[in-house]
């Protein structure tokens, strides 16, 4: 498996975790909960190594790892 699809499996993980539900539903409505910022934090951190990697490949400057 290649980095992106590494990412991108990591990425789909933690968007369908029960932690990152509930933080976007708790931030929604009470506010951020600080306990689970990490989980907001890493989902953001994945979206854009992703989209690097994918601008990468578009440009044809990265190689499989």
């Amino acid at each position: 498996m290649d980095r992106l699809e590494e990412l991108r499996a990591e990425y789909r993980r933690v968007i369908g975790s029960m932690e990152f539900a509930y933080a976007m539903g708790h931030s929604r409505t009470l506010g951020n909960d600080p306990r689970l910022q990490w989980v907001l934090d890493r989902a953001e951190e994945l979206r854009r190594d992703i989209a690097a990697l994918e601008a990468e490949r578009r440009d044809g400057r990265a190689t499989d790892d």
